[in-house]
């Protein structure tokens, strides 16, 4: 049986699904649960795509606008109406307040899944993708059932600027990726693609970065930079900050933080990106806090800080958190050099032993 075929006989038993998009909406995430819900609508199926966060970026707002995807947006999701939900782009499927009331129906992601997950009637976890999209790209191709024309060029655009942007215009696509986008290009809109391109950096995600580069710390071969408060509708530029940084030619490993201010509470986000494919940025995250994942190149993790949000000295407050973001970031890179050194040792040792059993 295939994917699609196991999906749809996992989805169908429901009548009203909710597809959660864990974190900051990116187009990766976006796009993979508007093919959902367009796959779903084949089957009689009623799904409504629940944002939690807002969108930030003005690139990722056109995106919704231009290819009309429909979203609800509610900082805590309540289950009242659906049967069960999905979680598309995100390495964990448990929702607090969601898992322990209804069923996961769908987990599909390509992030590698670290401690507890809930059971999923259909999951598909592959870390040899670059992005969720083009998992959900190889399902619609195996897929029997009917789309219109105009559902198609949306569904297949959408998901082609999902794989562009979680691989870095293509720089880190995986042969996966690459067998989606020739199937993609064939009916993708590529005026589309070609105007959300065209779209400039906004004026804050400037500031943010140019803020950045004043509050570089370097250690060994990472620099860390802080950008002070941010207000949760410019989450992203955390994101974009990092991967501007990345580009600087003396940069092999870069790490922006912030501290988020929200009305959910007090956050220290932290975005992580590295033109090094050795470096495990899931497991660099997860020993640093288990709210939080990567994989190769780039990763993400997040601190909630509500016990301080009272603090009446906020340049205090960031500097106490800038001096902790950096000594926990060096403790995990010395981590790695000691883990590199215990794996040479190993090596060579199985090679001493082969040696001697000749």
């Amino acid at each position: 049986m295939s994917n699609i075929e196991s999906f749809i006989n996992a989805v169908k038993k429901y009548k009203n699904i909710m597809i959660i998009i864990v974190g900051s909406p990116d187009p990766d995430a976006l796009a993979s649960a508007y093919a959902l819900k367009c796959i779903l609508s084949t089957v009689s199926v009623n799904s409504d795509i629940i944002i939690t966060q807002k969108i930030s970026l003005s690139q990722n707002n056109a995106f919704v606008k231009y290819l009309h995807i429909p979203l609800i947006f509610k900082k805590t999701p309540t289950p009242q109406k659906y049967d069960a939900y999905i979680i598309p782009d995100f390495q964990n499927n448990i929702v607090e307040g969601i898992s322990d009331k209804i069923p996961c129906a769908a987990h599909i992601d390509h992030h590698g899944v670290k401690g507890n997950i809930a059971p999923a009637d259909f999951s598909i976890i592959d870390t040899k993708a670059g992005s969720t999209c083009s998992i959900i790209t190889s399902m619609i191709k195996d897929y029997s059932g009917n789309f219109d024309d105009k559902d198609i060029v949306s569904i297949c655009t959408a998901l082609m600027f999902g794989i562009q942007t979680d691989t870095d215009k293509y720089v880190h696509a995986t042969d996966i990726d690459m067998n989606a986008i020739n199937y993609l290009s064939e009916y993708s809109d590529k005026a589309i693609i070609n105007k959300l391109n065209g779209i400039e950096m906004s004026p804050t995600t400037m500031k943010y970065y140019n803020k950045a580069k004043e509050n570089l710390y370097i250690y060994k071969d990472w620099h860390i930079y802080g950008i002070g408060y941010i207000d949760a509708g410019h989450r992203d530029s955390i994101a974009i900050t990092a991967d501007l940084l990345l580009n600087k030619p003396e940069s092999q490993t870069v790490i922006v933080y912030a501290i988020v201010e929200d009305t959910k509470g007090l956050f220290l986000d932290a975005s992580i990106r590295s033109k090094s494919k050795k470096l495990d940025i899931n497991s660099l995250i997860k020993n640093i806090t288990p709210t939080g994942g990567g994989r190769n190149y780039k990763g993400a993790y997040q601190i909630k800080m509500d016990y301080f949000k009272d603090c009446p000295d906020k340049e205090l407050l960031f500097k106490i958190a800038g001096l902790t973001t950096v000594e926990k970031i060096k403790k995990a890179r010395d981590k790695i050099h000691i883990s590199e050194i215990s794996t040479l040792y190993e090596s060579a040792l199985k090679r001493v032993i082969s040696f001697f059993k000749k």
